[in-house]
Parts: structure tokens; sequence; C-alpha cells
């Protein structure tokens, strides 16, 4: 027997079949493998750390080296997963001595139209190369410390990113931002001597500066005697409930990335942040104070095909600019003060093996705030990797504050573990 079909039911089922196979399809997908997107991927990273520092001078004026012994400097577990096929959700908790704290929760739509991409929520703003790592995730131990000194650490920020992949042969990437404000974000702090005298970048030992406030975790009344010794209560003020356009901070990112051949590669990108109304004076009614930051960095890679897993380099350099307004009070004047200070961090890796890698370090920058002097850091670590998922590396540095200071000098014992996924955003 021989079933006779119209050609518009034909054509009504070549339609239906076209158009309802993907979905019907991706439908069973996500039944039959529940475990690979309804659950979740989960990781938690352990960062301990032990540092010997030459802070300290003996009676005599001779440099005692002292420890601020086992510190945890930080654990992290992150979650995340698609919603369904359009985003996905992650998630970042932070803990430390100071407790816990949401590090990233944000929204990520990566697929939509136009080469468009949208992210929303809290995370590590698209600012340069090092704002995108974690302290854990890079390759030395110590954050940088021009961007301790331009941003207060790292850009993590609230607010919302679009990036537009740009439609030529070479990768090229735009993104614009809007958030809350420019804010900073880090745990870690140099060591400082117990007779040296406080100031806004010397916190009392066992203090540190973190989100712009004194720490002293288990020792509420130094946290006290600290701001009552150093902390002007009439300074302007940063941030405001009821924002305006001119109290949001703006960026701009552009980023592209290049292949030499087989075994060469280049990102470069340059970046800018802007805040209008970045302070409030608490003096002058109306008067509000603007920040800018600027970014230029360039990595290169190294990544032969044959051994690119166990043996490969990278080196690279990052500049940064900080063009900040300040409120001078000298006397009973009050005036305003237009600070422009840069600087630059470079470094450079190399993995020798499935086991060892080893690199070195240095920068140079202009205090955000302080007399234009240059302050100088550099050194070397060296990291032996366990497996894959846990690393020790041993970092020495130097850090020269002044050309009339004493240079700090300090070893960093670190230790990571990692079970579980984690990654943060797109790193190479």
């Amino acid at each position: 027997m021989r079933i006779r079909v119209g050609r518009q039911k034909l054509f009504a089922v070549v339609l239906a079949t076209v158009f309802l196979t993907p979905v019907i399809s991706w439908g069973q997908s996500q039944r039959a493998g529940l475990g690979s997107w309804q659950n979740p991927d989960i990781g938690l990273v352990y960062d301990l750390r032990f540092d010997l520092h030459d802070a300290e001078r003996d009676a005599d004026g001779n440099t005692e080296w002292t420890t601020r012994g086992f510190r945890l400097s930080s654990a992290e577990l992150s979650v995340g997963a698609a919603i369904d096929p359009y985003a996905r959700l992650d998630f970042n908790a932070f803990f430390s001595e100071e407790g816990a704290e949401i590090h990233e929760l944000f929204a990520l739509f990566p697929s939509l139209p136009l080469n468009l991409k949208l992210k929303l929520g809290q995370y590590l703003a698209n600012f340069g190369r090092w704002n995108q790592f974690h302290t854990h995730s890079m390759p030395f131990s110590t954050e940088p410390r021009v961007m301790n000194e331009y941003f207060d650490g790292h850009l993590m920020l609230d607010g919302l990113e679009t990036s537009w992949l740009v439609p030529i042969p070479i990768y090229t990437e735009l993104t614009g931002g809007v958030y809350n404000g420019i804010e900073g974000h880090t745990h870690d702090a140099l060591p400082t001597a117990e007779e040296s005298e406080w100031g806004p970048d010397n916190p009392p030992p066992g203090c540190h500066i973190h989100d712009g406030e004194i720490h002293c975790p288990g020792n509420p009344e130094l946290e006290e005697e600290y701001r009552a010794t150093v902390e002007d209560p009439d300074a302007p003020v940063q941030g405001k409930t009821n924002k305006g356009v001119d109290d949001l901070a703006y960026l701009l990112r552009l980023k592209t990335s290049i292949d030499l051949g087989l075994s060469w590669g280049v990102d470069m990108g340059v970046s800018g942040i802007h805040q209008p109304n970045y302070a409030y004076s608490q003096r002058v009614p109306g008067k509000t104070y603007s920040k800018t930051g600027f970014g230029a960095d360039i990595t290169v890679f190294w990544t032969p095909p044959e051994a690119n897993l166990y043996r490969n380099m990278d080196f690279g350099v990052e500049y940064f600019a900080n063009n900040e307004e300040f409120e001078v009070k000298r006397g009973e004047q009050i005036f305003q003060q237009t600070l422009t200070r840069d600087g630059a961090f470079g470094y450079a890796r190399f993995r020798l093996n499935r086991r060892w890698q080893f690199g070195v370090f240095g920068e140079v920058f202009e205090p955000r705030n302080g007399p234009n002097v240059e302050q100088k850091r550099y050194g070397g670590f060296l990291t032996m990797n366990i497996s894959h998922y846990q690393y020790i590396t041993v970092e020495f540095s130097r850090y020269e504050a002044t050309p009339t200071a004493d240079p700090l000098h300090m070893i960093v014992f670190q230790y990571d573990g990692v079970i579980g996924y984690h990654t943060h955003g797109s790193q190479r």
C-alpha cells in the first residue's frame, strides 16, 4: 500500500522537521546529559603563604629578619554553569582572615547577535592584563604594586560590560563598561616595622588596607587608634547612594591577539576608565573630584606545538597612568590639586618542563599622591609544579620606596592547591 501526501502537507512536514529537530535534539541532550549542564562546575583554591622580611631593625639599626608567620592568603570557592542555551552564571566566594565576601557574581550572555557579548554583576573589570587574574593565578606570588598604588588593587567593580568581536581576520575585541564607580580590592599588603610611623601607606604591624579601609584582624582597638591618627574626618568621601550619570565610571578597552607562526603569538591592548565624580568634598558644597586611569599592555607567548603544555615562555610589559584630582588644605585655604602619575610592570616566565618554571619581574612607578619620586620593585620566582593541581612557589623581591629609605627585602613561600573546576576569564 502506498501513502500519498499532498505537496502542501509534504512541505509542512519538511518545515516542521527542519525547525523542530534542533529543538528536540537539544531537549534530549539535556535529559540525557544532566550531569554536564544541570550540575554546576565547582572548584576550591587554597592559598597558604609564609614570608621572611627585613622591615625590622635592631637597637643598633642593623637589619633583622622577621616573619608575619603563616597566613591564609585566600580560599576561593567557585560555582558556575550554563543557565540555558543563552546565558551562564558564575560565582566566586573569597575566604580569608577577615571573613567571607563575594569576589565575583555575574551573568554572561556570550552569543548575542552582531558578535556581541554581555556581562553584568560584580567581577574583575576588563582593564589591562593583570586585572583579570586573581593573585593565586599569577605566575609570581605578590601583586604588582603599581596596581595597588593607582587603583587600590584589582578593579573589582559592579556594573555591566558589552564586548564586540570585530568581524575582521585578526582577533580584535572592543569592550565598553559602565560601573557604580572605581573601586580597588586587594588582600596583598607589604610588611611594616613595629616602630615605623603610621601613615596611609604604612599601617600598623598585623594590619592591612582592604577596600580603602584599615583591617587589624583580632585587634579592633588598633584599628580605632590608626584611624584617629591617620584619617582626616573632613577628607573627601567616595560613593553616593543615589547616583547621577556623572557618579558612574566608564570603561573602554581594545584588545587584539596576533599569531606569528606556529610557535609565537602576541596579545596587545589599551584600556581607559574615567569617573567624573570620584570623590565629594565635605568642606566645599557641590565640589567633586575626578579620577582617570589608563593602561597599555603587550604580552608575547612562545608555545612550541610539540611541547606547548610543558615547555613554553611568556613575557610582557603593562603601562599604567593615573590622573586624579585631590583636595588640599593649607591653613584656612582649600584648593584642588591635579596629579598625573605613571609607571610600568614587566615580567618574563619560562616553563622548563612539567615540573619547573621560573621567572623575573620588575616595576617602577611614581606614588599616586606623595612626593614625585620613583619607587622600584624587582625580584624573581621559582615554581615547582607538584602536579597540575598543586604547586609551590618561592619569590624574592626588593622594594625601594624612596632614595633615602632602606629598601625592603622579602622572601615569600606560597603553596596552592586546587580541587574541581577553577578559571578566571580568558587567560592564556
